[in-house]
């Protein structure tokens, strides 16, 4: 029977290790995606050859949405595009394909030379459709992104600038800070246009390039582009250098390359960046890239695009930023950023959407604040108005966002050529209750709805507060409770101040966490010997005759006292718990050692005198005692907090115990940062 036991245990451990896989792995496409190429005239048509596309039982009908790389500088996002190459000679074209929707692996990236000969070649070639449309945000500099982030994949951006013959440089910046995560890694970059990029660019010579910058227009995308563009005009270097310093600190990842126009007047560039297992803990998360264009002439250009982190590439997804905040500044900067995004895939025109938003119990939803949408269309003005859009709260607090009477092309029609086009989306700011405010995840979802379609329901974004490490100021006194006794002595002590840092996780939510700290300590030890019979002699001093004379002097009894001051450095590791917002407990044990600072003793002696009854004859003082450090010791203590506890104030009460000074306890009060 015991055999059977181990091996049914064996392999239900085996069968753990493969259930706890991560979920971030992504399938093999085992499909050998190919090229076709076909000489049009002097053009050259492409089409591809990619794994069938798997649709989800019950989900929405998959597809592909594409990049070419024509290996020149050029690009394009049609499924089968034409390109007229400038001069001959052999190219690598490479295809950057996302499969939306689909249920298989991501598929293969194909590759494939092609030989252009003199005679395909032509002196001039008109732009296609992706460049004709490219800057459409500011007419000079702009970010694409061919896919949202997914963990284990990379994502490709195409940077365009248009010079005007201006030669500048070219910074990206990416990992925001506030996400407290690198989940993009650099991978490579195309040198079309002799890019050299630069990953690890000086940041201590970037002021002097910020000071000469006269205006900076700064716009944003997402899919499809928000319509934001704002200008910022300097009227002196401290205000450019302050603007610039200020996006630049927002990110810790930096790279750089220079744009020269004697290579072309319009330059794009392909960045691949690897999305890192980091993101998967904010699969729900809007991160944000920003490129700047500082030309030599001073007029620059900053434009930010979003980039939702996805499980999966759907394009019906509610998305939040911070997805990770800081509980520090949070009951400050207590706005929350949604992202809801959707797409028609039907044949027909969408006429009527409607997004159904169950919004957590902690935000104020007459907060709301719409940054941008798409389609784009203004507000009702009345119940009959058509074209538009409008917002209200249900009985049941659901948030409801409805175009009305709008046309979203659907993916499936005939003669759609731009997938974007078939994509909405809403951005709004709403705050979080102040009254609500705790130290807890916050999840929404949206239920959309397309004309009278049952409800698409998208993922479920959550917003939470990310686990730092916050330091703590403690300030306080202690006290000895009781007269402790060792044999014949007796030890009083004197409170003493406190004053103490550590650290620990900040304000984690009704669960343990642990806690260090580092504090110091002075207090003072009174000891004392009662009276007891002894006898012996003693040199003593006596007045004689209005001198002073030295004599040996019978004792018959004897006392002593000391006084020493300490200065206690305390190592305490413990381990607490948040009962509420505010009362926490902690238990924990005290690494301890006393250095004695100062000390000073005196010893009474007596003698019998004429009555029989004992006198005090003289005090001494030992001038030969020395001081006593303590060994480290091991104290247990248990604390708690009252007030504030998940950042102070608060005031902390602690009990400890001490083989000298048995019981003791201190009240201090507790700050964290």
């Amino acid at each position: 029977m015991k055999p059977v036991i181990y091996l049914a245990t064996i392999l239900m451990y085996v069968q753990s290790l493969f259930a706890q896989q991560p979920e971030s792995l992504v399938p093999v496409d085992t499909f050998e995606s190919k090229i076709y190429t076909e000489i049009l005239g002097n053009q050259l048509s492409f089409k591809s050859e990619l794994r069938p596309l798997v649709q989800v039982p019950g989900g929405r009908a998959p597809y592909y949405t594409y990049l070419w790389d024509f290996g020149d500088g050029h690009f394009s996002t049609q499924a089968e595009p034409v390109h007229q190459y400038t001069k001959p000679g052999e190219y690598s074209v490479t295809l950057y394909a996302v499969n939306n929707y689909d249920d298989g692996g991501k598929p293969k990236r194909p590759r494939k030379k092609v030989e252009v000969s003199s005679a395909i070649a032509s002196q001039t070639s008109s732009p296609n459709p992706f460049e004709q449309n490219f800057f459409s945000s500011n007419g000079i500099f702009q970010i694409f992104k061919l896919s949202d982030a997914k963990p284990g994949e990379d994502i490709a951006l195409v940077v365009g600038v248009n010079t005007e013959g201006r030669k500048g440089r070219i910074y990206l910046l990416s990992n925001e800070k506030v996400a407290g995560l690198d989940g993009f890694k650099f991978a490579n970059q195309s040198c079309y246009y002799q890019e050299k990029i630069d990953t690890l660019p000086q940041r201590d010579g970037l002021q002097s390039l910020w000071a000469n910058v006269k205006q900076s227009t700064f716009t944003k995308t997402g899919s499809p582009d928000y319509g934001v563009k704002e200008v910022s005009l300097f009227a002196n270097a401290n205000q450019a250098v302050d603007y610039f310093k200020n996006l630049y600190s927002a990110y810790n990842s930096l790279t750089a390359y220079d744009v020269d126009p004697s290579n072309a007047e319009q330059q794009f560039s392909l960045i691949n960046l690897d999305v890192t297992e980091d993101m998967l803990v904010d699969t729900n998360a809007i991160v944000t890239i920003t490129g700047v264009f500082i030309p030599e002439d001073g007029i620059a250009n900053v434009h930010q695009v979003d980039i939702p982190v996805v499980k999966s590439h759907d394009p019906n997804k509610m998305s939040v930023k911070p997805a990770r905040m800081s509980y520090r500044f949070q009951s400050k900067n207590k706005t929350l950023t949604y992202k809801v995004q959707f797409q028609n895939d039907g044949e027909g025109d969408a006429r009527n959407v409607r997004l159904e938003m169950a919004l957590p119990p902690e935000v104020n939803k007459e907060t709301f604040r719409l940054k941008a949408l798409y389609p784009k269309c203004d507000t009702c003005q009345t119940a009959n108005a058509m074209g538009c859009y409008r917002y209200y709260i249900k009985d049941d607090g659901t948030f409801v966002f409805h175009f009305k009477d709008i046309a979203l092309p659907g993916t499936a029609a005939k003669d759609i050529t731009d997938m974007d086009s078939t994509k909405g989306f809403i951005l709004f700011d709403i705050d979080m209750e102040k009254k609500k405010f705790r130290n807890k995840s916050f999840k929404s979802f949206t239920n959309i709805y397309f004309d009278k379609n049952p409800p698409i329901k998208t993922n479920t974004s959550t917003s939470r507060f990310r686990q730092i490490i916050s330091p703590i100021v403690t300030v306080g006194t202690t006290a000895t409770f009781g007269t402790p006794k060792e044999h014949e002595t007796k030890y009083q002590f004197k409170p003493g101040i406190q004053l103490g840092f550590g650290l620990a996780p900040m304000a984690p939510y009704k669960r343990p966490f642990w806690q260090a700290e580092i504090y110091t300590s002075y207090y003072a030890q009174n000891s004392s010997v009662p009276r007891k019979d002894e006898q012996g002699i003693v040199d003593v001093t006596v007045w004689e005759n209005g001198r002073e004379i030295e004599r040996k002097q019978e004792y018959s009894a004897k006392d002593s006292s000391d006084s020493r001051s300490f200065v206690s450095v305390q190592l305490p590791v413990q381990v607490r718990y948040n009962i509420n917002a505010w009362v926490s407990i902690g238990v924990g044990v005290s690494l301890r050692k006393d250095f004695n600072t100062s000390v000073s003793n005196q010893v009474d002696y007596y003698f019998t005198g004429a009555q029989g009854t004992p006198e005090k004859v003289a005090s001494f003082e030992n001038i030969d005692i020395v001081t006593k450090h303590s060994n480290i010791k091991y104290n247990p203590f248990l604390d708690i907090n009252i007030g504030r506890v998940y950042m102070g104030p608060a005031i902390g009460f602690r009990v400890a115990y001490d083989k000298n000074q048995k019981s003791h306890s201190g009240i201090y009060g507790i700050w964290r940062f």
